[in-house]
């Protein structure tokens, strides 16, 4: 009779989201925070496992009256005290404890800190460069909140909207099973190279606009946000599953049989089209954006353009069951202000020449800016 028990509650879990403690039915929907963020911080950050929100204000700011800028809570939350909203002061000068509800009571820590004026500390991020942030838009995913605003939708996109779209594949997903950083919420961006149809298609995605299409030749990818800051260093989380390189075009047939490649790369930039020569007419756009167009062969030239401020690559082919940490230096190259960055992932290196092996998925997770403290 027992065993029949368990079989049905089972059942019960898998329609109801519960799962099992000591033989007990516990849903597993925690109340809590997806997002927390106050007026002037220099970084924020969510523990799910502790329950705690730590808030990282500038050296020697007021910790008695911070200003709420953005809140969101988890879906199950229901509130046993007053809501903390967006505008709401809150006294972080000591711990807050938040009580929420869902299944049963748990007690937040809202936690503000000082930043160290003498060690290296987070400075300005960009919008969901955890990843958490997914939304269908037609048939493709892109990594932005459903209700993100306009200028939210701005700053990430894939190639989803030339594969998806028109070829009902989507190349990059959100991956909710498998993160770096578990938690209510939490996703991570699945990067997936395939063969679509008649051309091989690398997963990727970067900070910019895709353009469109260029026939079945290639596509027009704007690169590049508005951005002003001078990080240290890119931080994040990666787990790549490779396989060996099965499409290549004529100038990379010696690459077929090696493994893949993966990689993550950052470009702190001042493009002017109307300053910098050396390009094709449209390379730069009135944004100070670069498009690259493969078919085009027109790419950005790392080594010889004066307008890069600062480049950062990683590249990697083993194969990995687990996410890993990395932090990609910034290697500065000019005391000048940056205009955009552009940071840009793929699952295969070379997938702007539709090279790379079909099957090969790079997860990338959390990532975020580290910064100096007299480069803020």
């Amino acid at each position: 009779m027992r065993n029949r028990i368990l079989v049905a509650a089972s059942v019960i879990l898998a329609l109801t989201g519960c799962e099992m403690e000591n033989d007990m039915m516990i849903p597993k929907d925690v109340a809590g925070y997806e997002s927390f963020e106050v007026e002037d911080q220099v970084s924020s950050s969510i523990n799910t496992s502790k329950l705690t929100v730590t808030v990282t204000m500038p050296a020697d700011y007021d910790l008695h009256s911070l200003t709420i800028s953005k809140v969101k809570y988890t879906v199950p939350t229901r509130f046993k005290e007053s809501q903390l909203a967006v505008g709401d002061h809150v006294d972080l000068s000591d711990t807050l404890r938040v009580r929420l509800m869902a299944f049963r009571e748990f007690e937040w820590k809202l936690i503000a800190v000082n930043a160290d004026p003498g060690a290296p500390v987070e400075g300005r991020q960009l919008y969901n460069m955890s990843f958490d942030n997914w939304a269908m838009a037609g048939k493709g995913w892109y990594p932005y909140a459903a209700d993100a605003s306009d200028n939210e939708k701005s700053i990430w996109t894939t190639a989803n909207k030339g594969t998806a779209d028109l070829l009902n594949r989507n190349t990059t997903t959100p991956e909710e099973s498998f993160v770096a950083v578990p938690g209510p919420g939490k996703y991570a961006a699945k990067l997936s190279s395939q063969w679509i149809l008649i051309k091989f298609a690398s997963g990727n995605i970067y900070t910019g606009e895709f353009c469109g299409l260029k026939g079945t030749k290639g596509a027009d990818l704007a690169w590049g946000i508005p951005f002003t800051e001078r990080p240290k260093s890119l931080h994040g989380y990666y787990c790549y599953q490779p396989v060996a390189i099965d499409n290549a075009d004529d100038s990379h047939k010696d690459l077929l049989g090696k493994m893949d490649i993966g990689q993550v790369q950052i470009i702190l930039a001042d493009w002017d089209k109307n300053k910098w020569s050396g390009y094709p007419d449209g390379a730069i756009d009135d944004k100070g954006r670069f498009h690259v167009v493969n078919s085009d062969s027109q790419f950005v030239d790392y080594e010889n353009d004066p307008a890069i401020i600062g480049y950062g690559n990683f590249e990697f082919s083993k194969w990995m069951d687990n996410y890993e940490e990395f932090d990609i230096p910034i290697t500065y190259r000019s005391d000048r202000t940056p205009s955009v960055v552009v940071i840009v992932s793929a699952s295969s290196r070379y997938g702007d020449y539709f090279t790379g092996g079909a099957g090969s998925v790079l997860l990338i997770d959390e990532f975020d800016f580290i910064y100096n403290p007299d480069e803020l």
